[in-house]
């Protein structure tokens, strides 16, 4: 074993598992290599975490939920070892592409694309069963082996993330499937796809809107899984109601509706929790062979896509992911006014800088936590910034009105919607805004509580990811308002990890 604090290649782990390729991941946190298991003569992928011990726990606990899972869409997990300054999972190496590889070249069509999220759903079900969370559910992580399975990778389970989250996740990946395209309303490190394209508000684009002639039930179903309003089924439940989907190709029982249907689809599918017969209506655990597969993954061999490179599917840096934030023309006729229109104009994303964030700290606030609030509007889920660990009271400790972050959209902008993305649930948050910044100082934060308008209402046990609406105000600075923090093991904290300005 060398020295180094990860190791390299040649080096053999727990005696017995050669590394021999590093695949994919940064140099540290998380990695995969590809190994050789010298006892069993067989590829492994080893996905090695640093540091090990306690930040590792949660890690171990889901490869001891997915050993046990018994379901033939989750990858086989093998092994588990903390070694104290890292931590790696042992699990069988899948030759295939992943799903991120295929929707690059094509979307699927209703059948096919139901059938392969619902085994997904199986493998997430059998996850939540153990006690754990998936949290990194996306088309990268979703393997289709060249031998016709569907296959989830090992869970991250990470802190904070709930079951409701990882059936939203399921809900984006079939959102996927039919548009080639990522809702950002379900955020995810790495999809390697466009972002969905989103309507005049920010919103993500009913499916049917992207790929005219799908099934109107199954675009709805699509759109409010994606609805954080709406509370989604369990991850059991609803790989039940895609196979029923499945066999009208999408039409669903919507295919006869009226105009007095149901104006959500959860609402309208009648769910295993509902009926009990979940169980009758289940294929069997062990059934992964799916021609779905079959079809789908000849389609992209014979493309030249499939590779074993691609099993991380998470990778370092994949191609493709661009910003698609669009809108729909209004249609709206032009004035009686010459050289002018009444016509809207669609919001788009505010770009902004390192320099456009700054933190709200104001009195009793310290001022002292401003370290990573550039990451706010990296657009990247993994970083973010952190407010210090309050105790007695969600409301920072009673010690000051709330915190936020300040944002200078450079001129007034009539601002449409703003996202936050957030690593737990449980905060309290609203927008503020106003014409000026009064000074990065506890005075001029003071003017900032005590003169900036309301955006947006607070929403109060926020989701990890919401979107606040305003009315259209016209204003250059904002502010993404805190008043209370979500609690943690030792007390209240929060960490915001992406903020999107939607404006005109």
């Amino acid at each position: 074993m060398t020295t180094a604090e990860v190791p390299s290649v040649g080096d053999l782990l727990a005696e017995r598992y050669r590394l021999e390729e590093h695949v994919g991941g940064a140099n540290g946190y998380r990695q995969l290599w590809r190994g050789v298991d010298v006892l069993l003569h067989r590829s492994v992928a080893v996905v090695l975490r640093s540091p090990g011990g306690e930040d590792a726990a949660p890690t171990m606990t889901a490869a001891v939920a997915a050993s046990r899972a018994h379901v033939d869409s989750m990858v086989d997990v093998y092994d588990a070892v903390d070694e104290g300054r890292f931590a790696y999972v042992v699990r069988e190496w899948v030759n295939g592409s992943s799903l991120r590889g295929v929707l690059e070249q094509q979307h699927l069509d209703p059948a096919h694309a139901l059938e392969l999220v619902a085994s997904v759903a199986d493998a997430v079900a059998a996850l939540h069963e153990g006690g754990v969370t998936h949290a990194d559910l996306h088309p990268g992580t979703i393997l289709l082996s060249e031998d016709d399975r569907v296959m989830v990778t090992e869970p991250r389970n990470e802190p904070g993330n709930t079951q409701v989250e990882d059936v939203r996740a399921l809900g984006a990946t079939l959102y996927a499937c039919l548009t080639g395209t990522w809702p950002r309303v379900v955020p995810a490190e790495n999809t390697g796809l466009a972002d969905a394209a989103t309507d005049e508000w920010g919103r993500v684009l009913d499916a049917d809107k992207v790929v005219p002639g799908l099934p109107a039930a199954l675009s709805k179903l699509t759109a409010d899984l994606l609805d954080h309003t709406q509370t989604p089924p369990s991850a059991a439940e609803l790989a039940v109601d895609l196979r029923r989907l499945a066999e009208t190709g999408g039409a669903g029982p919507a295919a006869a509706a009226t105009e007095s249907a149901p104006t959500s689809v959860l609402g309208a599918i009648s769910f295993g929790r509902r009926s009990g017969g979940a169980a009758a209506d289940s294929p069997p655990a062990g059934m992964k062979r799916l021609a779905v597969v079959a079809a789908v993954i000849a389609a992209v061999i014979f493309a030249g896509v499939v590779t074993s490179a691609v099993v991380f599917g998470g990778g370092e840096d994949p191609a493709g992911a661009e910003d698609q934030v669009t809108g729909e023309d209004t249609g709206a006729e032009p004035s009686d006014t010459e050289g002018e229109s009444t016509e809207s104009v669609a919001p788009t994303e505010v770009a902004l800088t390192a320099d456009s964030v700054r933190v709200v700290d104001p009195p009793e606030g310290d001022r002292n936590q401003n370290e990573g609030v550039e990451n706010v509007i990296d657009d990247n889920a993994s970083t973010g910034w952190t407010t210090n660990t309050y105790r007695g009271d969600p409301n920072f400790g009673n010690l000051k009105p709330g915190m936020g972050i300040l944002i200078d959209l450079g001129e007034a902008r009539e601002v449409s919607s703003v996202r936050v993305q957030m690593t737990s649930a449980g905060a309290t948050v609203g927008l503020l805004g106003g014409a000026e910044d009064p000074g990065d100082s506890s005075e001029g934060d003071q003017a900032i509580v005590d003169g900036f308008s309301v955006l947006a209402e607070q929403v109060e046990d926020a989701d990890t990811n919401i979107e606040l609406k305003t009315g259209g105000e016209a204003t250059r600075f904002i502010v993404v308002w805190v008043t209370e923090l979500p609690q943690v093991s030792d007390g209240y904290k929060l960490t915001i990890s992406d903020i999107n300005v939607f404006a005109r």
